[in-house]
């Protein structure tokens, strides 16, 4: 969850999005996470928020080495953390310089940037700042989920200081201009876009403007929140297996994999 949000949670309760994009981001990365987590490699989660998906993955990859990093720490936030991972595979930092530091000549596999770089002005520039840490190399490989569709453009995004939104075109246009090819990309929360757009009409015929995310706002119990986070994942199991064959639907949000250009 975003550092802007956790501030206004309401309930311990995770958010069935949240849930289902654990599942789907292990599922869309689960070669490249296998193999580093059998050679015990390094993975850098940028902009990583409170924490809580690193955890639920290294939970799930119990030989990672991971770096979580975001510029939006508190001094008390890295207190905390630190005190709570001490001992384990996670260390915490506010920038890429202090992570870089304590990194040396270590190596990382994989970069995260889930819902990062739609908060970035100038993403281009970002991701070409990135590839200039030495523990990124023309190996590592970057993980990009972001919100789709900038017709879809809402309260939504002016409360978590969006500056746009993405499709698989821009996506591709974007990391080709910072020097990144495109391993693998789609959509995925098919249900969720349908549901978006009804409330993004909702919002331009009442004027509603009332700024808040449902991630804050989820407070119900784990038995629905489980449900609904399954209708989330056979969601993308029917779109996944339509893709295959060709029939490829639209999806709330938009992944990219990608790499350093040869």
């Amino acid at each position: 969850m975003d550092l802007k949000e956790a501030k206004y949670k309401k309930s311990d309760q995770r958010h069935p999005w949240e849930l289902a994009r654990l599942n789907i981001v292990t599922k869309i990365a689960s070669d490249a996470l296998i193999s580093l987590n059998n050679k015990e490699g390094l993975l850098l989660d940028v902009g990583c928020g409170d924490t809580w998906f690193i955890e639920q993955l290294s939970q799930r990859y119990p030989k990672l080495y991971v770096a979580a990093i975001d510029i939006l720490f508190t001094d008390d936030d890295l207190n905390t953390l630190r005190e709570k991972y001490h001992g384990s595979r996670i260390s915490v930092y506010r920038t890429m310089d202090e992570a870089q530091a304590d990194l040396g000549s270590k190596r990382a596999g994989m970069v995260l940037l889930l819902d990062v770089i739609e908060h970035i002005e100038d993403d281009i520039k970002f991701l070409n700042w990135l590839q200039t840490f030495p523990s990124i190399d023309d190996e590592t490989i970057f993980t990009i989920t972001v919100p789709a569709y900038q017709w879809l453009f809402s309260k939504h995004d002016v409360f978590l200081e969006h500056y746009r939104r993405y499709d698989n075109a821009l996506l591709k246009t974007n990391i080709g201009k910072a020097g990144l090819k495109p391993l693998k990309t789609g959509y995925f929360f098919f249900s969720l876009y349908l549901a978006r757009i009804a409330a993004w009409a909702k919002e331009k015929i009442t004027g509603d403007k009332t700024p808040t995310t449902g991630l804050v706002e989820w407070d119900k119990s784990a038995r629905i929140t489980s449900m609904i986070k399954n209708i989330l994942m056979t969601d993308f199991a029917v779109t996944s297996s339509l893709h295959k064959i060709g029939i490829k639907l639209p999806g709330l949000s938009n992944y990219i994999l990608c790499k350093k250009s040869a």
